[in-house]
């Protein structure tokens, strides 16, 4: 059976890191193709087949459906499968020129358009009812957003599955700590960290402006990740005279040795589907502060694995996070019931066992 994955970023991050995790560890029975955005690093696919059509800087929309329609022609795919809301965008473009319908899986990564002002939340809402009649299923990779799809009638409840995101617990086991504290010459600061695209979204921002309150603790504050606030972040900082708390460190290939080596974890994300990050930061048995909102919450349960705040509460975050830098206990407590909280319901084998059983359903239709 070939399986197309059609990807919406040429970052190698949360939706995409599934795509590869499904294709990795079903390569025995699948053959996997992706067609994406831009050319990613060679590593990062290894030894799949691409297609790059460098959208959407470098042609337009037109020529990407067009050359996707190239792809499936050529390759004849059975399955094709679109990894969050853009990437299906244009397979549903491409299905309403075609008359040949291969199956269609649609998996969500977060349901982003209710966040946007009206009246574009109600006319997104209105073209995803509309064109999902598309697809064959539509997958959620956490409760939150399952709930959320059958409450915003995002597609027929029949075709509506949740297949929750999973990671791999053995990656975790034998990660050597000291990375972080030896290449910044780090004494006995309590390390904070956080990981994510620097978007709006994930309101890096708040974070920054709790650590502010924070500043005469012995702490220091990393940030993992790029995207178009940081600059704005950058100058956020300066401008506070944090300089030496918070470092950023930009896109990092291997997130889990700083997040080894960190003693709490945050995101103060303004929406999520279900966050990689937080099951990794889960993984390694570290406290997580979040924002409370979407699959945040679905992970971190408040006062028992972590802390759960108000979105935009930079009082309250710092709040929080002062009670865990005077506490190791606490800290500890909070690392244990994490892992324990997640190794059975979110490990990569029942992720991988789900989309396995569910391609061979599907190809059987």
């Amino acid at each position: 059976m070939k399986i197309l994955f059609v990807q919406g970023t040429e970052k190698i991050s949360g939706g995409e890191r599934i795509a590869l995790d499904i294709a990795n560890n079903l390569r025995n029975d699948f053959e996997s193709v992706f067609f994406l955005p831009q050319k990613p690093t060679e590593e990062a696919l290894g030894f799949y087949k691409e297609f790059n059509p460098h959208y959407p800087k470098k042609i337009g929309f037109r020529e990407v459906i067009k050359e996707l329609i190239n792809v499936i022609n050529l390759i004849k795919p059975d399955i094709i499968h679109a990894q969050g809301t853009r990437a299906a965008f244009f397979i549903k473009l491409a299905y309403l020129v075609r008359s040949k319908k291969e199956r269609f899986i649609y998996t969500l990564h977060g349901i982003h358009f209710i966040h946007k002002t009206f009246p574009f939340n109600r006319l997104f809402l209105i073209f995803e009812r509309l064109t999902n009649k598309l697809a064959d299923t539509l997958i959620c990779v956490g409760e939150d957003d399952f709930n959320l799809a059958k409450k915003l009638r995002l597609i027929k409840e029949e075709k509506l599955i949740l297949i929750k995101n999973g990671i791999d617990f053995k990656k975790f086991e034998s990660i050597e700590k000291g990375f972080l504290r030896e290449k910044f010459n780090i004494k006995n600061e309590i390390i904070i960290t956080t990981a994510c695209r620097l978007h709006y979204q994930k309101d890096v921002e708040t974070l920054i402006r709790s650590i502010n309150l924070l500043r005469n603790y012995p702490l220091i504050f990393f940030i993992v990740g790029d995207g178009p606030e940081r600059k704005k972040l950058e100058i956020l900082t300066k401008n506070f005279g944090l300089e030496n708390k918070v470092k950023f460190l930009g896109f990092q290939k291997e997130v889990e040795k700083i997040l080894a080596d960190s003693d709490i974890f945050v995101l103060s994300t303004k929406w999520e589907g279900l966050p990689l990050v937080i099951l990794e930061a889960l993984a390694l048995k570290k406290p997580v502060i979040g924002s409370a909102v979407g699959g945040v919450k679905e992970l971190i349960k408040d006062n028992l694995n972590g802390f759960l705040f108000q979105l935009g509460s930079e009082k309250e975050l710092a709040q929080k996070i002062r009670i865990l830098i005077g506490d190791e206990n606490l800290r500890k407590k909070f690392g244990e019931n994490g892992f324990n909280l997640i190794k059975e319901n979110y490990n990569l084998q029942e992720m991988i066992n789900g989309y396995s059983k569910h391609y061979e359903n599907s190809s059987s239709k």
